[in-house]
Parts: C-alpha cells; sequence; structure tokens
C-alpha cells in the first residue's frame, strides 16, 4: 500500500490571471447509508458500505475499492474512483468509458493512461511560439508532480462526460504509459517527481485522475508566462516529431489543463462529496456519491447546518488555499481538505509509529496501541471555527484486515510541520462541499463546507 499524499506545491503553484468573482450557496441532501457483507476480516465477505442518496443527472457514483484489475498486488486504500467517459470532439459514437479514475481535490484537470484511449481520434493541442519566453512551437506537453511521483505526457482536447454533464472539447493530459514513451522526460520533470514517473495503472492505482479543486485551471500566471524561475516547469514544448526535443514552454490560460466541472454548462461552481460512515475497523469497499454544482438545483443545496470555511487567497503565501488546524497547544497553519490524500496526514510525535508489518513499517504510518479518538479546531481567515471529530487507529491492525476503506488510518510523511491534511477519513460520513473559485457562488470563495 501506498501514500496519496498529493503535493501541495502543485496547488501553491495556481496564480489567478483573471478578475475573480466567485458569488452563491451550495448543496445539501438527506442520507441512507446501508451496510452489507459478513464482517471485517472475513476475505470475500468483508462489509460493503454505501450512500445512494442524492440522485439526479448532476451525480455519479463512487467506489471505494481495491483498484483496477491491474493494480498494486495488495490493493490501493482509501482510493475514491469515478468513471468517466471520453470522446473525440462532437463525436456522440467514438468514445470509450474508463473506470477506476482517481477522484481528487487537491489537483486540477483530467489525466487518463494513454493506452486507455488509444482508438479515440483527440486532436493535439499546440504550442504557440513565444519569442518574449523563448518558447519553440510545438506540441503541448505537461509534467505535473505529487508529492510521490509525477505525471508526464502530451495534452489534446476531448468531450468529456461524467454522469450526465459534459464538458466540451476539454484540454486532457494523456499520461504516457507507452514503452518506449513517445517523449523522454527531461531530467527536470524526473526531479520534481523525486525519481518516479507514475505511468501505470500499477504505479498510479488508478486508470486516469480527475482533478476537481478550487480553482479552474492548473497553473496560472507562471506558465502564461513561462516563468519557472521559482519551481519546476509544468508546461514543455516538445518538437513536432515523436521524441524530439522538448523545452520549458508558455502557455495561454486557454491551452492549459482545465477543471473539467468548471465547464459544465450549469452545474459548473463546485462539488458534493458525500461518503457513508464506516465500522471502526473499515470496509472492504465503500460506495457514494459525486454530486456537480452547488446551490443549482434541488439536491445540491448547502444545508443550514453547515458551515462555511474560507480558504487562504493569497498565492505568495505558503498557506494559500489552506485554512488553521488546532489540536490541543498545536496549530498546523496550512492545512486543507484533500480527497487525494489516502489518510490524515500530520506530524505528532506524541502517536505512536511502531508498526510492526512491511506495510505499515516502511510507510510513516501511525500504530497507536489503542484507537485514539480527538478533537480539532478548523478555522480561517475570517474568523469562522467548528470543531472536527478525528481517529487513529493502528495500521497494523487496519491493513490486517481485507479492508480498503478506512475512516480512521493516519501517517506521517511529506508535509512540513505547521501542514495538516484532512484526507479522504475526514470525507467519511460527510457531505463535504468543494467551491471552484471564479465561477458564480455565494457567498464569494473559494471555500469548503461541511
Amino acid at each position: 500500500m501506498s501514500m496519496n499524499c498529493v503535493d501541495r506545491s502543485v496547488r501553491a503553484a495556481v496564480a489567478a490571471v483573471l478578475a475573480i468573482l466567485v458569488a452563491s450557496c451550495g448543496g445539501g441532501n438527506s442520507s441512507e447509508t446501508t451496510l452489507i457483507g459478513g464482517g471485517i476480516g472475513g476475505g470475500s465477505g468483508a462489509t460493503t458500505v454505501s450512500i445512494d442518496v442524492p440522485t439526479g443527472p448532476n451525480t455519479a457514483d463512487i467506489v471505494v475499492d481495491s483498484g483496477p484489475a491491474s493494480g498494486f498486488s495488495l490493493g490501493a486504500a482509501n482510493i475514491p474512483y469515478v468513471t468517466v467517459t471520453l470522446c473525440t470532439p462532437g463525436s456522440a459514437t467514438d468514445c470509450v468509458s474508463i473506470d477506476h479514475v482517481f477522484l481528487d481535490t487537491g489537483s486540477v484537470g483530467l489525466r487518463v493512461l494513454k493506452s486507455a484511449v488509444a482508438h479515440l481520434s483527440l486532436p493535439q493541442i499546440s504550442v504557440p511560439a513565444n519569442a518574449a519566453s523563448g518558447t519553440p512551437a510545438g506540441r503541448a506537453v505537461e509534467c505535473y508532480p505529487f508529492v510521490l511521483g509525477a505525471v508526464w505526457g502530451g495534452l489534446v482536447r476531448a468531450d468529456a462526460r461524467i454522469a450526465q454533464e459534459l464538458a466540451s472539447s476539454l484540454p486532457v493530459q494523456l499520461i504516457d504509459d507507452s514503452t518506449p514513451p513517445s517523449d523522454a522526460a527531461p531530467p527536470g520533470c524526473i526531479s520534481a517527481s523525486n525519481g518516479g514517473l507514475l505511468n501505470t495503472a500499477a504505479s498510479l492505482q488508478a486508470k486516469g485522475i480527475l482533478g476537481i479543486g478550487m480553482v479552474a485551471y492548473d497553473c496560472g500566471l507562471s506558465c502564461i508566462n513561462g516563468n519557472y524561475a521559482s519551481g519546476y516547469t509544468l508546461y514543455y514544448s516538445c518538437a513536432s516529431v515523436a521524441g524530439g526535443a522538448c523545452a520549458p514552454a508558455a502557455l495561454p490560460v486557454a491551452l492549459q489543463m482545465q477543471n473539467p466541472v468548471a465547464h459544465f454548462a450549469v452545474n459548473n461552481n463546485g462539488t458534493i462529496i458525500v461518503l457513508p460512515a464506516l465500522p471502526d475497523l473499515g470496509a472492504g469497499v465503500a460506495k457514494g456519491r459525486l454530486v456537480f454544482g452547488i446551490g443549482t438545483q434541488l439536491n445540491n443545496q448547502i444545508p443550514p447546518t453547515a458551515k462555511m470555511y474560507f480558504v487562504d487567497t493569497n498565492p505568495a503565501h505558503a498557506t494559500y488555499l489552506g485554512l488553521t488546524t488546532a489540536i490541543g497547544t498545536a496549530a498546523y497553519s496550512d492545512s486543507y481538505i484533500d480527497s487525494g490524500s489516502n489518510a490524515l496526514f500530520f506530524n505528532d510525535a506524541s502517536v505512536a509509529k511502531g508498526c510492526q508489518s512491511s506495510a505499515g513499517s516502511t510507510a510513516g504510518w501511525y500504530c497507536p496501541p489503542t484507537v485514539l479518538h480527538r478533537t480539532a479546531t478548523l478555522s480561517d481567515s475570517l474568523g469562522t471555527t467548528g470543531s472536527v471529530d478525528y481517529s487513529v487507529a493502528n495500521a497494523d491492525a487496519l491493513f490486517s484486515t481485507s479492508s480498503v476503506a478506512f475512516a480512521d488510518l493516519a501517517g506521517s510523511q511529506s508535509q512540513g510541520a505547521n501542514t495538516f491534511v484532512w484526507g479522504l477519513p475526514f470525507f467519511y460520513g460527510r457531505s463535504v462541499f468543494t467551491s471552484i473559485w471564479g465561477q458564480t457562488l455565494s457567498p464569494n470563495g473559494p471555500w469548503n463546507a461541511f
């Protein structure tokens, strides 16, 4: 099993280019939870826990299971998946449905394995020459890094359908899983990936990534100008011939990777992730709902009991798009809510790490002798505060079951002392709203609500 903590630096690289006007309220729903199966640790009899509302054309299924058939032998842990259909632009028949696409509120853009759409006729996105930045004309290719690994591959246009929502002619990254790759990843990309490219279903633990974070596109001003001096290079222009040289590129915002939700016709201002509460030792399968739009339909209204937490909107701050988490005397000023992180991630020397299993001991998981039940205080820059209860179980005990969905899995890896990542365990038993900055919302955001 591996940790899928999304790199905060990817989010911090996003800079606002347009005048941002965000306005609106969000959705709520009733809930119904069903447990099926013979209990934890029973092999094929492991529990399935599901919640099947809200329904409607703006909703899609979420499943947390052991991942695609070609994934890790141990299976994935706490990774939410959805199914996405890609079509050649303008075609209703030249299409393919891709299951087990990783649902990630911590990144922006749709990225799929190139082999999954091999038979489609998807037009490449071309980089225009830019003398000011030294960008040569060529094919647009992106290196998108996470904490553990990066994805590399060219950009194309496709019609993307999720449930009955359509994003037409959307820029999509094709993760290059060909052997050898069409274009060799530059040394800078390898360095940004911590040495590992995620270019198979096994390494990615998915067939793609659906990034539906808080912004409309994945980079912004620095990529428009081709100014990568303060960090890694995100976009490259590669020579028209496959295998040609690739150079750092300035890329207009319209050609950059986009948040698919922002391109839907109506339900385009945010999302709701609804997942069921889980038993202490998890579930073999957890099923929930992904809802598009906030305050746009009867099924996505924000309930009066929910609180909005407004994130930091200054890209120059280390806490950009973040909140503050306080636990006892500890304060984590750079905290964020992220379905793409498969656990709660934070540094706390008082929580035992003495894991014994190979899965637990090598990955920095917490293994307290008994389950810890704690309460944190979440606060934002406007002074809104609220209590969040969370639990930390022994990772050895969790991984010894046949479960893959856990509400109490936690670890410490690849984040600073001021960071608390509210990963997928936070989502279980809640409806979590993520607004998209720049879309029509009221009040102005961006914010999370639950």
